[in-house]
């Protein structure tokens, strides 16, 4: 019985490969699988604190796969924070200043009006208007010294705000996330390794989501098209056909690659066609050698 049953799939294998043999198009090639790879580096200079992931790991969009020793940005954060707080309090101190000297220059300002009024009638003394003048000039000057104060401390603020937004920026550039939903391909620090700005921490590729490259001549060109069913087939999986799509075709032609084998000379021209193809169980592998048959 169980003979029978290996028998039977396998019969089953056989017979949908010869039934996709009999849709494709006779186009075919050979190519390597590629995936989307991307470089997750360091933005800032520190120590490896934490490296939460593995080679082979899953992650997500947004998942941390490194921490960079940020202690003393933190530090200098929280100076901040205490610098912009007293500021708020002498700020505010400023403000009434300048209101008190406004105060102050609007009574003595009225009251320099009508004693200057009434010298110029003779009818106040020399003696009470330079000593009323006297009084409004340095009300003048302490709300001019009272304005440039709170000037002061107002570019103070902008200054430490400037400052807390570059740590800030600092802070989230010591925590370094993924950028795509993919698996970790490759490591290249160690917890406590101390990193440069720009220093690779970690590659990361989709291999959800994969493409292969073949190489067609001119004459199977026109036998092909954007959207095209393509059967793709590996050597660790030879009765099993993996479905792909045609999402690009060179517009351009090109020598065949080095490192491509076709049936032609190396010397033909030929047109690069991609097919991406889904890899949901992950059977797919970066680099893995695969014919393709373009239904």
């Amino acid at each position: 019985m169980k003979n029978l049953l290996v028998w039977s799939c396998t019969a089953a294998a056989l017979l949908c490969l010869a039934c996709a043999d009999q849709e494709h198009t006779g186009v075919s090639g050979v190519g390597t699988l590629e995936a989307r790879e991307v470089l997750i580096s360091s933005k800032s200079a520190g120590t490896v604190l934490r490296l939460p992931v593995r080679e082979g790991d899953v992650v997500t969009v947004g998942q941390p796969v490194a921490v960079i020793d940020s202690e003393k940005v933190f530090l200098q954060k929280q100076q901040l924070l205490a610098g912009l707080e007293e500021l708020r309090y002498t700020t505010v101190n400023a403000q009434r200043g300048v209101q008190l000297a406004q105060d102050q220059l609007d009574h003595v300002g009225k009251k320099f009006e009508r004693i200057r009024s009434l010298w110029q009638d003779s009818s106040a003394t020399l003696q009470q208007y330079e000593d009323i003048e006297t009084a409004h000039k340095a009300a003048v000057t302490q709300h001019a010294n009272a304005r440039t104060t709170l000037d002061a401390l107002r570019a103070k603020k902008a200054q430490l705000d400037a400052q807390l937004l570059l740590v800030n920026s600092q802070l989230a550039d010591g925590r370094i996330t993924a950028a795509i939903d993919g698996t970790v391909l490759e490591t290249y620090v160690e917890q406590g390794e101390i990193v440069r700005p720009t220093g690779a921490i970690v590659k990361l590729a989709d291999l959800q989501h994969m493409w292969i490259k073949i190489y067609l001549n001119e004459g199977d060109l026109g036998r092909i098209r954007i959207g095209q069913l393509a059967d793709l087939q590996i050597a660790s999986r030879p009765d099993q056909l993996f479905p792909g799509r045609v999402t690009w075709i060179s517009p351009k032609a090109e020598f065949t690659p080095k490192n491509v084998q076709t049936r032609e000379a190396r010397s033909d021209l030929v047109y690069a066609v991609k097919i991406a193809v889904e890899n949901p169980d992950g059977v797919l592998k970066i680099g893995m050698p695969a014919d393709v048959y373009l239904r």
